[in-house]
This record gives structure tokens, C-alpha cells and sequence, in this order.
């Protein structure tokens, strides 16, 4: 912290570190002024405990997720989004701001975001992700795109694409001659023969090729 103070300053932790060991009770003691505390809750007064989870209320500062999509698998039990989820619980009046490049394909994926106030106890209409997610599957790939205008609309969401402004392009057509043609005509028959091979081999062993080889 800025000048030995715990609580200020900037603290930059990747994931990997997160889920490390007991390195989310460091991060919450950091952040939220208290120090380390890697004690379990089980061997302190209610009294400790009381005044842990005052402090860690106390917190307002902001919590930036970069690359959030990695927390998007609470489905599958991963520590990365189950941690990612318990730091928004823990420290409940903290700012949180989710960042990512990577667009949402299924709605199950925002199960992290639980800051958007899309349900919960900020949206009685759906008091849980999952009846949000039920309302949402039943009206299809229209209600993603309406929701997403919903979410610009309340000033949740911003989505920026870099400018084209000034850019040109320019469609060139390279003649090959016939050695050219050949090697690529004789590598796309090297990967069509790969491919073969490998489909005999999972058959052999009795296992199902996939739709999709690469």
C-alpha cells in the first residue's frame, strides 16, 4: 500500500493467484484494510468475526475484473469463478467493473456478473440466475440482443470496436503457377489423409470422431 498503509494503493492479482492456497483471505484483508488473515473463522470469537465482516462491508473501493470471461464457468464448479463470485459476496459495497473481449454466446456464462443487478435481490422479478436464465431461453437469440440494449440503455454496458477511420483496403489477386498449385493441392491431400487415419484409429478403439476434427 501507499506508503505501508493497508487499504491503499493498487493491488494487482491474476487468477492463478487468486485461487492459490489462501490468497483470497490476504486479498480481502488487503483491500479491505484489516491485514492478513489466514486464521480460520471456526477458532475466533463471534465478536472477531463480527467485526471482520464490519470491516469488510466498510470496503467501497473498485474491483476490476479484466479478462472476466474466465470466471464464466461456475457451472462446471471451477475455483477461478466460485472465488471470483465469493470476493463479490465478501466485500458487498465494493465497485465492480467486469471487462472483457470476449462476447457472451450463452447466457449461463454471465453467472459471475451478479453486480448488473439483473437478478437477486436488486431485480425481484427474477430472484435467482437461474430464473433469469429460464425467462431469457425461452424467448431465444432475441432476447440476448434486447438485453444487451437494456443493459446499454441503463448505462451497465459499454461495448467500443476500434475506428476505421482512414483505413483502406484492396482486394489483390496473386497468380500461382503450377509447382505452387501443386504443393497446396498436395498438402490439402496430406490433411485429408490425416484425418482419414485418425477416424480409423478412434473406430479401432471404439470412440466417436468429433463433428469437427479441427
Amino acid at each position: 500500500g501507499a506508503g505501508g498503509s493497508l487499504g491503499k494503493g493498487v493491488l494487482f492479482v491474476t487468477y492463478s493467484l487468486l485461487v492459490s492456497g489462501k490468497r483470497m483471505e490476504d486479498i480481502i484483508g488487503w483491500l479491505s484494510g484489516s491485514g492478513s488473515n489466514t486464521n480460520n473463522n471456526n477458532n475466533k470469537s463471534f465478536d472477531q468475526v463480527a467485526e471482520r465482516t464490519r470491516i469488510e462491508q466498510s470496503y467501497t473501493g473498485v474491483i476490476v475484473f479484466d479478462e472476466a470471461h474466465k470466471a464464466k464457468n461456475l457451472e462446471a464448479d471451477t475455483r477461478t469463478a466460485k472465488l471470483v463470485l465469493a470476493l463479490q459476496e465478501r466485500l458487498p459495497n465494493a465497485r465492480v467493473l467486469y471487462c472483457s473481449a470476449t462476447g457472451v454466446s450463452d447466457i449461463k456464462h454471465m453467472v459471475y456478473a451478479t453486480r448488473l443487478g439483473l437478478w437477486g435481490s436488486a431485480n425481484p422479478l427474477y430472484p435467482t440466475f437461474d430464473s433469469f436464465q429460464g425467462a431469457l431461453a425461452k424467448r431465444g437469440v432475441g432476447a440476448m440482443e434486447m438485453l444487451a440494449l437494456e443493459m446499454k440503455r441503463k448505462g451497465i454496458f459499454l461495448a467500443r470496436t476500434l475506428s476505421w477511420d482512414g483505413a483502406e483496403f484492396h482486394t489483390l489477386e496473386v497468380k500461382l503457377n503450377q509447382e505452387q498449385i501443386s504443393r497446396y493441392d498436395g498438402a490439402v491431400q496430406w490433411w485429408f489423409n490425416v484425418k482419414d487415419q485418425i477416424s480409423a484409429a478412434l473406430e479401432l478403439m471404439g470412440m466417436t470422431a468429433p463433428k469437427i476434427m479441427w
